[in-house]
């Protein structure tokens, strides 16, 4: 039996945000930021990473659901404040990554794209891995982490 064909999961989330784009851009500037309003509950999660944002620096994440349990560490590719940057996948488990925050400005606010493009390496046991178990914690980590910035940013606000 053949093993199922390659498959790029995409997974996008966008909300608005009544900040301006530089500060939208301000805040996930700074991944502690990040790291600091993702729910815990969530099985991504953000291992290493630098101060702050720039070209080339690279961050570490995990993913622990049961029965998966592995590491992987992205790279960041593309910079471009207050617009927006991307990290693709250094090295581990998945055979391409590509998480991109994009800010746009919208009325008096700002519209946060969150897109993650994935691809899990060819195999069976991966496929299904990634079908019951990898795609549901990669989307509660785009959509969860998409809502608590907005609101941990709007809470700045008040």
């Amino acid at each position: 039996m053949a093993a199922p064909s390659k498959r790029l999961t995409v997974i996008e989330e966008r909300v608005h945000i009544d900040r301006a784009p530089r500060d939208v851009f301000a805040f996930i500037d700074r991944p502690r930021n990040v790291q600091q309003v993702t729910p815990k509950t969530i099985a991504v999660s953000l291992e290493s990473h630098p101060e702050d944002l720039r070209l080339g620096t690279i961050f570490a994440y995990r993913l622990k659901r049961w029965p998966v349990n592995f590491a992987w560490d992205v790279v960041v590719s593309e910079y471009a404040p207050p617009r927006g940057f991307t990290n693709v996948k250094a090295r581990g488990f998945f055979r391409k990554w590509a998480h991109r925050y994009s800010i746009l400005p919208e009325g008096s606010g700002t519209e946060l794209f969150v897109t993650l493009k994935y691809e899990v390496p060819s195999g069976l046991y991966n496929a299904l891995t990634n079908n019951y178990v990898i795609e549901s914690a990669m989307r509660e980590l785009v959509q969860e982490q998409s809502r608590a910035i907005a609101q941990a940013l709007e809470h700045q606000g008040s």
